[in-house]
């Protein structure tokens, strides 16, 4: 007969309770990083309220003194928190700047240089926010909402930047304002409601800049290098999360594919500054520095931004700059996997033993035969397009070289750049249309640029000439696409369509002066992260504005990746166990 043990149900209870308590303490301090982002943010416009003297009505500011000490005491209590539980030297040096942080934050009380005080108290604050959405989206986001709060925080901390009175020559800009043109960069679209070029000063731009290589890099490849490099230890969720976001299982190989990235991305753009430097023009030695960088960082995330107000119209007879920046906007755009393709493909021709032992057999996957494929039709047959169309029209002065330099500019910039070297309101209304189109398909996955893709765009088009000819399957290089591609293709083209159509009715209702043609021109150039205007962004209203806002955010971050967080809120129902039996319905 066995011998119970009266312990043993103790035990359990004991661990039960522990186990609670832990889970308990786990939530408190999840808490507590979701509480310091907010009150980091608002921290912000708190300081950014003190200084700037156009804002004295914003009712907090009489308190103040007690809003200080309460933000004092709480980040007060999270320092000391942290200092018994991190390890990590990156952990400790943000547990300094958040202490630094709370010093310039009192150092607002001071009267004098209190610019100077709260400017520098903003960039500590902007660490605070960074560190502890890391903290807090890797424990609790799914991948897509993961994409899309990094987004939405880069996009607050963006319009933060561009509030300060430095950023700006006449030390002021709308809230709305800021929202847009950090949305812009971050999407890397190029719509401007301001003229940089006039209305921002030199920090103003280098943010802009810096948010334009950020948008442009990805923030999850961002956040990624911080998990991977920054911190000591990664938790099995940092690393499933980065397995996701690289769709690989293997760890070295997330590290090759962020050098791939960063190396590709920095090389080519310099290799872009160098060359352009020597033709652009803009003041003295150190702001042609900046020029040849700004555009060639701009160009390669297909940002479209330029220092000149008439984007690059006085270069469009310019080889050397047509060419340049066309290039960079094509290899920013087909997207690095890509870019790696043909690399190991062009040196596996001029040193296959090198090639076979370092990267194995290599082929032209379907993505990169597609990408490719694609990319030079459309280039071809825009550049034609636009050539034949405006030839008696608005190309009509120029040489023949010169309509072809600016035909194929406009080719390859129309698809997401949003640089011009032509007037777009005086092309012809076809021409217009055309470049719609061009517009709406966009760039390449794992590119810089937006648009529906052009994978989408060509399984799209397949997918309807193989239900013609009655076929089961795509078959691209010798290989079987999935039906699930097939599917998820016609869904980004129906909710991309969709979202154009009825943001342009709503802003034609909102607007009801503004021509039709210029509203869907506007719509589909910011939800393809184009930023070709036909003249009417700074004169929409602020509702419209913000939809133009939306546009941009969502054509960035993706349509099936918006919507798929919002489907994630409700939990994964894909392991249910219930099925149901099939049933044919008709079809056209």
């Amino acid at each position: 007969m066995t011998k119970l043990n009266p312990n043993s149900s103790n035990d359990r209870l004991l661990n039960k309770d522990k186990f609670t308590l832990i889970k308990l303490y786990s939530s408190i301090i999840k808490l507590i990083n979701f509480i310091s982002l907010i009150v980091a943010i608002f921290s912000i416009f708190f300081i950014l309220a003190q200084i700037n003297s156009f804002e004295r009505r914003f009712s907090l500011v009489i308190y103040f003194e007690p809003i200080i000490n309460i933000i004092t005491i709480f980040f007060t209590l999270v320092i000391l928190r942290q200092i018994k539980t991190e390890q990590s030297p990156f952990q400790l040096t943000i547990l300094a700047f958040e202490l630094l942080g709370i010093l310039l934050l009192n150092a607002t009380r001071l009267g004098s240089d209190k610019l100077v005080w709260a400017s520098f108290g903003v960039f500590v604050f902007l660490l605070i926010i960074a560190n502890n959405w890391v903290r807090l989206s890797y424990s609790r986001f799914t991948l897509s909402q993961m994409i899309i709060s990094s987004f939405l925080l880069a996009i607050v901390l963006g319009t933060l930047l561009l509030y300060l009175p430095m950023s700006t020559k006449t030390g002021y800009i709308k809230l709305t304002d800021a929202a847009f043109m950090a949305t812009s960069a971050i999407c890397v679209t190029g719509l401007a409601v301001i003229d940089i070029s006039k209305e921002f000063t030199i920090y103003g731009q280098t943010i802009l800049l810096l948010l334009i290589q950020i948008g442009g890099l990805g923030i999850m490849s961002i956040s990624a290098i911080l998990i991977l490099f920054l911190r000591a230890k990664s938790s099995v969720t940092n690393r499933v999360r980065n397995f996701e976001m690289f769709e690989t299982q293997n760890r070295s190989d997330i590290r090759s594919t962020i050098i791939v990235i960063l190396t590709s991305t920095f090389v080519i753009e310099l290799l872009g500054a160098i060359i352009l430097f020597n033709k652009l023009e803009y003041g003295n030695l150190k702001m042609r520095i900046f020029s040849a960088v700004f555009h060639s960082i701009s160009s390669f995330c297909n940002a479209g931004f330029s220092l000149y107000s008439d984007s690059l119209h006085q270069y469009f007879n310019s080889p050397i700059v047509v060419i340049t920046v066309s290039l960079l906007i094509i290899l920013g755009g087909i997207g690095y996997k890509v870019i790696l393709t043909m690399v190991r493909v062009t040196i596996a021709k001029f040193f296959p033993i090198y090639a076979h032992k370092k990267f194995g057999k290599i082929r032209i996957d379907a993505q990169t035969h597609i990408v490719l494929l694609t990319s030079v039709t459309l280039l071809i047959v825009g550049t034609l397009f636009i050539f034949i169309n405006e030839y008696t029209g608005s190309l009509a002065n120029l040489t023949l070289k010169d309509k072809i330099l600016v035909s194929l500019f406009q080719s390859v910039s129309t698809r997401t750049a949003g640089f011009e070297t032509v007037a777009i309101y005086t092309l012809n209304p076809i021409t217009i249309a055309f470049m719609m189109l061009l517009m709406f398909v966009g760039a390449s996955p794992g590119g810089t640029g937006g648009g529906i893709k052009t994978t989408t765009f060509y399984v799209f088009l397949a997918s309807v000439i193989t239900a013609i000819k009655n076929e089961k399957h795509i078959i691209i290089s010798k290989r079987k696409i999935p039906n699930i591609l097939v599917n998820k293709s016609v869904a980004i083209v129906t909710l991309a369509s969709t979202i154009w159509l009825v943001s342009a009715l709503s802003i034609f209702y909102i607007e009801k002066t503004k021509p039709m043609m210029s509203i869907m021109f506007e719509t589909v150039s910011a939800m393809s992260t184009v930023g070709l205007s036909l003249g009417i962004t700074a004169d929409l209203s602020t509702i419209s504005k913000y939809i133009i806002i939306f546009l941009m955010f969502i054509g960035r971050v993706g349509y099936l990746t918006f919507f798929m967080s919002i489907g994630d809120i409700k939990g994964n129902k894909e392991y249910s166990m219930i099925d149901y039996p099939t049933e044919n319905v008709t079809i056209g």
